[in-house]
Parts: C-alpha cells; structure tokens; sequence
C-alpha cells in the first residue's frame, strides 16, 4: 500500500481553529503574488507560537508553524493538560482578491512529523485552510474563514458552494474559480473573516 504525502495536519487544523477546509486550492498560479515583506519570523501578540515564512517554488512560500503549546486530552475523563507544541510545515500561496490579501494554507510534502502507519495514513485527505491577511512593515494579521458563519450562509442560500458535512465539519468542494468568485463576494464580511478572532503577530528580532 503506497504511503500517503498528507499527514493529519489539515484536520488537526480545523479541529483546533474551528475554520473550513476546501478539496480544492484557492489559487491557480497565475494570481500567486510576492510579498517581500512577509519573509522570516513572526512572534504571536499574545502567545508564543511563531510563523517563519521562507521562500518556496516560484511565488509560493514554506511556512514553518511552531505551536508553543498544546492542550493534549487524556481521555476517560482525565482532565487535558498542556504539553509543547510541535513545529509543522505548510505550502503557503498568497493572493489577492478584490480589495484583499488572501492565504491558502496547505501540509508540505516534506519535513512534517510522521505516523507510521499505512492504513492511517491512506484514509487522510489533503486540505487547503483559507485565510484573510493584512500585512504591513512589522505587523502581521490572519484570520481563517469562520466554519460557523459559512455553515449558516449555506444553510440559509447566501452562499451556493458545492460542499460535504462530515460530522461537524464542512468540507468545500467547488472548484477554484468559484471559490474566488465568493471571496471576492465576502472576503470583506467582518462575520466571514471575523476580527475578533485576528491573530496578532509582530516581526521577531
């Protein structure tokens, strides 16, 4: 049985940030843009996981995530406890649609930690975790597409996405064109990419 690429990144992701997944990139090459000013390492306002973005192929980049801690549930009723995080790395594409400097986040081929196992890793699906960015000298901003908003939206037709519902995820399934088409309809929707849930980060020294 051939190993799969993809660890559990993606869904680990969404289980922690409670964000949406999409099958399907939201960038072709031809809307990838370099920003220079994004390069190197990215302290948290308010923790201590760090963001380093290094150049990738072409216009992508490398993002190297390092989560300060982690809450690790014991399970049978013990209470969770904190525990190191661990440092992932993510094929990162960035950009702009409409008004708006967008992040399409996926788990890099290389270099994240294993899971020995064939049969696990085989049932892991890839994911791309979709984000708003505001990006200036030293001051860096993200906030992924909230999953609570977007199920409400679908649910009640504002937005028509091809998409699965797999427990208390929604998985995107529409192509890339029209993933852009609905970016561009509400990348500026404050509920959409909400701003209270912005992650601060400040230029490491």
């Amino acid at each position: 049985m051939k190993t799969a690429r993809w660890p559990i990144l993606a869904l680990l992701a969404m289980t922690w940030l409670s964000c949406v997944a999409s099958i399907l990139p939201l960038f072709e090459d031809r809307f990838l843009v370099s920003e220079p000013g994004l390069l190197g390492a990215w302290t948290g306002k308010d923790s201590a996981d760090t963001w380093t973005f290094e150049k990738g192929d072409g216009k992508e980049y490398l993002l190297i995530l390092r989560q300060a801690e982690y809450e690790l549930d014991q399970g049978l009723g013990n209470p969770s406890k904190k525990v190191p995080g661990d440092a992932v790395r993510f094929q990162a594409r960035l950009g702009r649609l409409g008004a708006g400097l967008f992040l399409d986040l996926a788990p890099a081929d290389k270099g994240n930690p294993e899971i020995r196992n064939d049969v696990y890793n085989s049932s892991m699906i890839p994911g791309h975790l979709l984000a708003r960015v505001w990006l200036e000298k030293d001051s860096l901003k993200i906030v992924f597409l909230d999953q609570d908003w977007l199920v409400n939206a679908v649910k009640d037709g504002r937005i028509a996405l091809a998409h699965v519902e797999t427990g208390n995820w929604l998985i995107l399934t529409a192509p890339t064109a029209e993933l852009q088409a609905s970016i561009v309809k509400f990348g500026e929707n404050e509920k959409a990419f909400p701003l209270t849930d912005v992650e601060e980060f400040h230029r490491s020294k």
